[in-house]
């Protein structure tokens, strides 16, 4: 239990995991005024395990005595009634009536998403039109009839929500064109207060949580969210869509108001650009060498690596517990979130990028660099068989919260008689995604004989980084390959 006053004149310091905390001031303990669960990214219909994943977030929800149930969107895979009656199915076998096990009421708020409304597989399905008017969720006037019958909810672009005093706001998917920015005007002097609200939509506000990554799947939120929210600094955004592995720190970002990443129940990611990251469906997924984290998992991320939050309100903070659904672990302590944010605050991109802290490897650490010739189980579909050049190195630990997330690899051969240009590959950290106490898993990585000659000396520079890309001392060898 986080103490009330532990941000009434607390003193701001960094936690063992790097996360900001506040030292408490005072010892007085004060239950949370809301406690709500948060998941995104359901894909029933995508995954056939998706209905199980679900029930297990929901059942944890109920267990933790939750008031609501926030849901980011992509609750279909297809954009199917018939997927989100099975959704419906599973939400009233756990709050039956909408209800907890105790009788009180738990509220129900989705914001839709990409696969629910465009219903991108719907198309794969290979529907008439006739079939796909019936069965699509976003057809005519079948919204308005299914939102009522399977939620006893009034379908509406934008929605509202009162929960013990604080308010809920939502979006539908970004296709609909929700007026956000028109509404958080007109209801301005309803937002203008210290007390803390909450948004929802799926995909994340442009540029600000998991970063880069977020900002590049972002692209169907073009700033408009964050114009809505920027003059509110106690609002506080949850969105999902980018499938981001939510044991990254920059799950929580601050700025002009907070915005916080759900991640996704079923699956964890990395990013783009690494070699062992690859979606099954991408026109890339054949060329490349490596096999994907979790090969061949549609998305390209780790399917054990998905992950669901609970969020506990106080009067000036929030505290943000991230939860593994496949392990049903911690993904690492909670986020102590201060209200309402502030630019300069603790939870600031650039304050904790600039944090002196690195991961590092153990001194008694090493290179092992093997050569295939029969190939190795980690090539990618187009290389099975193929000779390669196998490279591994020990997880690199965590000091003073500063966790591997990506690792680079230079290769360069010594041979001053060879002129190869030195190979960089760049890999997420094998179980990144996974409690702490489930991920000292192995750095691996691929290289071809066409790149690094066989019998030759090579040496290799491996450097491990945090998801905020400090580095820390670089594992150096040489190896002859042979």
């Amino acid at each position: 239990m986080i103490t009330r006053r532990a941000f009434v004149g607390g003193a701001l310091a960094v936690g063992v995991w790097g996360v900001p905390r506040f030292v408490a001031a005072a010892q007085e303990r004060v239950p949370p005024r809301l406690r709500f669960g948060m998941m995104s990214d359901v894909h029933i219909g995508g995954k056939p395990d998706a209905v199980e994943t679900a029930e297990k977030v929901l059942r944890w929800f109920a267990s933790e005595n939750v008031d609501a149930v926030l849901c980011a969107g992509d609750v279909a895979h297809s954009g199917l009634i018939s997927e989100l009656e099975k959704f419906a199915a599973v939400w009233y076998k756990v709050f039956p009536g909408g209800h907890a096990p105790d009788g009180r009421k738990v509220e129900l708020m989705i914001s839709t998403g990409n696969h629910d409304v465009d219903a991108w597989g719907g198309r794969w399905k290979n529907f008439t039109e006739e079939e796909m008017l019936a069965k699509r969720f976003c057809y005519k006037d079948n919204p308005e009839k299914t939102w009522q019958r399977l939620f006893g909810q009034k379908w509406e672009i934008i929605w509202r929500r009162e929960v013990k005093g604080y308010t809920f706001i939502g979006s539908q998917w970004s296709s609909l064109k929700p007026p956000i920015e028109k509404y958080m005007k007109e209801h301005a002097q309803e937002f203008a207060s210290s007390q803390p609200f909450f948004y929802c939509q799926h995909q994340a506000p442009r540029r600000t949580c998991h970063g880069s990554y977020s900002a590049a799947l972002s692209g169907d939120d073009l700033g408009e969210t964050v114009r809505a929210l920027s003059p509110f600094p106690n609002a506080v955004a949850f969105s999902g869509h980018s499938h981001c592995a939510i044991s990254d720190e920059r799950t929580v970002w601050q700025g002009a108001f907070t915005s916080i990443g759900a991640g996704c129940i079923h699956e964890g990611s990395g990013g783009f650009g690494y070699a062992n990251v690859t979606a099954a469906w991408h026109s890339s997924y054949r060329k490349k060498l490596m096999t994907s984290l979790a090969d061949p998992h549609p998305w390209g991320g780790d399917a054990k690596g998905g992950g669901c939050e609970l969020v506990e309100v106080f009067d000036d903070h929030l505290v943000v517990h991230r939860r593994s659904v496949a392990f049903g672990l911690p993904l690492g302590p909670a986020f102590v979130v201060p209200l309402p944010a502030r630019k300069d605050g603790p939870l600031d991109f650039a304050r904790r990028t600039a944090a002196p802290v690195a991961p590092q490897f153990a001194p008694d650490a090493t290179v092992t660099a093997i050569f295939c010739p029969k190939g190795h189980a980690l090539e990618g579909v187009s290389f099975k068989g193929k000779p390669c050049i196998y490279v591994s190195f020990p997880r690199a630990r965590t000091v003073n919260g500063s966790r591997v997330f990506d690792y680079t690899v230079e290769a360069a051969v010594t041979d001053a008689q060879e002129r190869v240009p030195p190979v960089v590959r760049k890999i997420v950290a094998p179980g990144f995604a996974y409690p702490e106490a489930c991920a000292d898993l192995p750095g691996e990585c691929l290289f071809t004989p066409e790149e690094l000659p066989v019998g030759k000396p090579v040496r290799f520079t491996v450097t491990p980084r945090d998801c905020f890309g400090r580095a820390g001392r670089p594992l150096v060898k040489e190896v002859t390959c042979s």
